[in-house]
């Protein structure tokens, strides 16, 4: 009798602290700010607008950036072109804006940082800093290895929802991407 007493005691104080642990979790606020592909926003002193995002195989890759063996023929090239336009009252460093901008991309069940020596390639800077008042376009790019995926959610990659983290902390802010983007849906309206 005293040992099922004892478990009912234990087993009640779990109910208890599991009960506590919902309660809390529910009352949890989620801070995090969702962005739209080709939506400014200001963020650490900068103005931040997501234009195009491309997922790309190694000869796309290849043919789209001028650029041979960045991705294997294993991998798939996540990349997001960014303008990033200095509305500060100074100049500000190249990399304190990568530590603005920088933290990666995620979809469901993968998230990877950015590479910076794949960007260091894309990217052709006029300077050490962003002066005020000046813009430039930055690629963000980064690989995904097939071998981090079931074969079918590798062939329907394009179908997923693409999100660019660009901060976690203080202000979590997320932007939401999808293929293609602005430069081929005005490329599209002038067409008609």
């Amino acid at each position: 009798m005293k040992n099922q007493i004892t478990v009912f005691l234990i087993m009640f104080g779990l109910l208890l602290w599991v009960i506590q642990v919902v309660n809390l979790n529910r009352g949890k606020e989620n801070n995090v700010m969702y962005v739209e592909q080709g939506q400014e926003f200001y963020y650490g002193g900068l103005a931040i607008q997501a234009d195009e995002f491309l997922l790309l195989d190694s000869d796309e890759y290849g043919t789209y950036f001028g650029m041979e063996n960045d991705v294997a023929d294993s991998e798939k090239a996540v990349c997001v072109r960014l303008m990033v336009r200095n509305d500060s009252d100074e100049a500000i460093s190249w990399d304190d804006i990568f530590s603005v901008i920088g933290e990666g991309f995620v979809c469901r069940g993968w998230g990877s940082a950015y590479n910076p020596y794949m960007g260091a390639k894309l990217n052709k800077f006029y300077g050490e800093q962003l002066d005020t008042g000046k813009k430039q376009d930055i690629w963000i790019a980064t690989t995904m290895s097939r071998a981090c995926f079931r074969e079918k959610t590798w062939e329907n990659l394009s179908d997923m929802e693409f999100e660019y983290v660009v901060s976690l902390y203080p202000d979590a802010v997320r932007i939401r991407l999808k293929t293609g983007g602005i430069m081929e849906e005005r490329a599209y309206e002038t067409s008609d």
